[in-house]
């Protein structure tokens, strides 16, 4: 399948996307993209996201299971020639079960818009196609807080957690830049992208982020559709959360997990899967470990 055909891997980050953690408790991490069609199209389209961790898990007393699903409605448009504009909002549903009770909030979390300059596209740029086909992308954008964060440490109802929260409280930056290249129907995509976070109203400021991926993928034509599966690896690191001026030692990490992917495109309409295992992992100073995620989304070109 030829560039025009895959778009850019993105790794969008959502509320709040960190692995920082307080002494208990773990994060919501960031999300992984599976493949997305035609990138000179505008598109509107919703995922759902399912991430589990587990806080003390050799404990019997002090372990806590979460689990994070958010769904989210994506958009994306192009104002002038080069420019692709995306807009993202999530909804997030969140689970915390200790060895006492169960917790739960829901509500409408960080809003996040990305604005990306085609910098490279030959399949644009030259008359006659060659044997090899690159897109490079390079932009940023910014995280707005839409998405609440308030929690009371001193109530047993809440969850004193900042990274349970369905918003950080901040409005955060990114810069991100994303390269695919393409011959006949392989490809590889290739993404970085770095979040800059600031301080909450509460003092919190969560640490900030670096996230990359690296995917290998093949389309292959049945009828009218075209199966595209991808394999590949997801890295990200996270520094130190601050609190009140002082950095929180349980908090940061790194994570590298090995994704697996099958997107399918229809016409005007893509249907992708995909899911993520961790490789290795070093989160929070070992008090958090990330369980395998699952990602489902769809999408209408139009």
């Amino acid at each position: 399948m030829k560039t025009r055909y895959i778009a850019l891997y993105f790794l969008l980050l959502w509320s709040p996307t960190t692995f920082a953690c307080d002494a208990c408790g773990c994060s919501n991490s960031g999300a992984y993209f599976g493949l997305m069609p035609q990138s000179n199209k505008s598109l509107l389209g919703i995922r759902y996201n399912r991430m589990n961790f587990v806080t003390h898990p050799d404990s019997h007393v002090l372990r806590t299971e979460e689990t994070f699903n958010v769904t989210e409605v994506y958009a994306r448009f192009f104002p002038i020639k080069r420019v692709q504009v995306m807009a993202f909002l999530p909804y997030r549903f969140a689970q915390q079960v200790t060895t006492s009770d169960t917790k739960k909030q829901n509500g409408l979390s960080d809003v996040t818009v990305l604005v990306n300059y085609n910098v490279i596209n030959t399949l644009m740029d030259k008359e006659k196609s060659s044997d090899f086909n690159h897109t490079l992308m390079i932009g940023g954008g910014i995280k707005l807080p839409t998405g609440r964060f308030r929690y009371d440490e001193n109530n047993v109802t809440d969850v004193a957690n900042a990274n349970f929260q369905s918003g950080t409280g901040t409005t955060d930056f990114i810069l991100n830049a994303f390269y695919t290249i393409n011959k006949d129907q392989w490809g590889l995509a290739m993404n970085v992208s770095r979040k800059f976070n600031t301080t909450n109203s509460d003092h919190y400021r969560f640490g900030n982020q670096l996230y990359g991926t690296a995917d290998l993928y093949r389309s292959f034509k049945v009828g009218s559709y075209s199966l595209t599966p991808n394999v590949g690896v997801y890295a990200e690191k996270s520094e130190l959360g601050v609190r009140d001026g002082k950095k929180v030692l349980e908090t940061g990490g790194t994570l590298l997990n090995g994704t697996v992917g099958l997107t399918l495109f229809a016409n005007r309409w893509t249907l992708g899967v995909s899911g993520q295992k961790p490789l290795s992992q070093n989160l929070s100073t070992g008090f958090v470990q990330a369980r395998s995620r699952a990602l489902i989304q769809v999408g209408f070109l139009f």
